[in-house]
């Protein structure tokens, strides 16, 4: 800097000064773009290891910016939702006894799975989905398998929601075919399906989603109780049903293993919060909600109809206005339950068909985004007129995609970490602890497998049964 002073004279003490101002000023400045720099980069917090993306201050689509509450509201418009429907269903299977271990076990068991996943998370910010920590911790051959997994789970369980929602359609509008009801779903979707993150999906969506699903279930509720013709739980048996097989009482289980599904997109949601640190409060705070729910509806459906409990709750509803208002309520909810069901699947075809406008919010990036949603509802009516059968479907899968993905993966990842940390599994298992490890043992050998496989054909074989006495696909009666 002091080689701007004149050659020919000696720099004076006011040369000095001003020459220091200016190296001060100029230091100042680069100390502010340094600054603003770091800031505006992705930064970690020491002190809770939550992850920050540069992407908070610009609001863009798939931005870390939904906070934990409204994770809280978009678990439970996604998870509560259709399988409370058939939760009284499968308990006319297993009992009283089994049913009210089965609520509260499976709210803990989903909750620590998503500790588990929270974990994963912290250790390792740059997871956004089941398929990066797979091919992370596991190689590349297993990365591919998850995400095949991960992609038929979220195409199967959006043509679930497509045969519920035309299900509350046809408490709405009788006399009406199956297939004119789906076609009505479909274009009920095309809407809602235009969130393209799950920030727009907790601010517009999941709340109205919440509220439906409570005022249904109120609705139904207060219906039962009108229509009482016999005493409370007179009908009802504290074990299962006399010659239940296992297969039967592994699908009913399921039932309730669907109930708390949602772990496939955890690790999605935990990147788009603004403190990934605060998922356990809301997965917590949101299982809380669900087990409180699942048990009253189930102990107030079940000692009500008892033995001739319907495998859609709201089928045992008489016509009439009560059932049109649960009927509207079912579409609404089922509506967003869909929407972020396919949210990852949506965003994947995207960043795999139109890379190029991938996140993109210009007008070319919002029309490939509608051509993506509208053409997987189409594939949705096509594979849902084929499968009409509502608590078939949800057993099936309940026990194919639901298992491994609360109970496998979560483990598997967790005991990777570890393992990486360590010299050998023994040091492992030491470093994570034994009831950690314990517990994840219990999640990878006993549960996954028996859920998966015996659960899984016991639905088929209820699909078979049921097969039988269907119509063909897309005809009337």
């Amino acid at each position: 800097m002091l080689q701007n002073s004149p050659p020919d004279e000696p720099s004076s003490s006011s040369s000095s000064d001003v020459t220091n101002r200016r190296k001060s000023s100029k230091t100042t400045h680069e100390e502010k773009g340094l600054i603003r720099s770091v800031l505006e980069q992705e930064h970690f917090s020491d002190e809770e290891g939550s992850y920050h993306s540069d992407h908070d201050s610009h609001g863009q689509i798939g931005s870390a910016r939904t906070p934990w509450y409204g994770t809280t509201v978009v678990l439970l418009s996604e998870v509560m939702g259709t399988g409370v429907l058939s939760l009284p269903f499968a308990a006319r299977t297993l009992g009283w006894i089994w049913t009210l271990v089965a609520v509260p076990v499976f709210a803990v068991v989903a909750a620590y799975s998503g500790w588990l996943l929270a974990f994963v998370k912290r250790e390792h910010k740059d997871f956004g989905s089941y398929a990066d920590a797979s091919t992370e911790l596991l190689g590349n051959t297993f990365g591919a398998f998850t995400r095949a997994c991960m992609l038929v789970n979220w195409g199967a369980l959006a043509v679930y929601y497509m045969i519920a929602l035309s299900n509350g359609i046809g408490d709405l509008f009788q006399g009406m075919c199956d297939y004119e009801r789906t076609i009505i779903a479909a274009f009920l979707l095309v809407l809602p399906c235009q969130c393209r993150d799950f920030y727009n999906i907790s601010k517009y969506l999941s709340v109205p989603s919440t509220l439906a699903i409570v005022l249904l279930l109120v609705t139904v509720m207060v219906n039962l109780s009108e229509d009482e013709t016999e005493p409370f739980a007179q009908s009802t048996s504290l074990e299962p049903l006399p010659n239940t097989s296992l297969f039967d009482f592994l699908a009913a289980l399921s039932a309730f293993v669907f109930a708390y599904q949602g772990q496939s997109i955890y690790l999605e949601l935990m990147s788009e919060m603004k403190d990934s640190s605060q998922f356990p409060m809301a997965c917590s705070s949101a299982y809380f909600c669900m087990c409180i729910v699942y048990a009253a509806t189930v102990v107030v459906a079940y000692g009500v109809k008892g033995s001739s409990t319907p495998e859609f709750l709201p089928d045992s509803m008489q016509d009439g206005l009560a059932k049109r208002i649960a009927g509207a309520l079912v579409i609404l909810h089922i509506a967003v339950s869909y929407v972020i069901c396919c949210q990852p699947l949506h965003d994947w075809l995207h960043s795999t068909i139109f890379p190029r406008t991938y996140h993109d919010e210009s007008r070319l990036g919002s029309m490939h985004w509608f051509l993506i949603t509208t053409g997987y509802l189409v594939f949705g009516f096509v594979v849902g007129n084929l499968i009409p059968f509502f608590a078939d479907v949800q057993a099936l899968i309940g026990s194919l995609f639901g298992a491994p993905t609360i109970f496998g993966w979560p483990a598997i990842f967790f005991a990777m970490i570890y393992r990486r940390k360590a010299t050998s599994w023994q040091e492992a298992i030491s470093l994570m602890g034994y009831g950690h490890a314990f517990v994840c043992g219990i999640f990878l050998f006993i549960c996954t497998p028996l859920f998966c496989i015996l659960g899984t054909t016991g639905a088929v074989q209820a699909i078979i049964e049921d097969s039988k006495e269907a119509m063909n696909p897309f005809q009337c009666s």
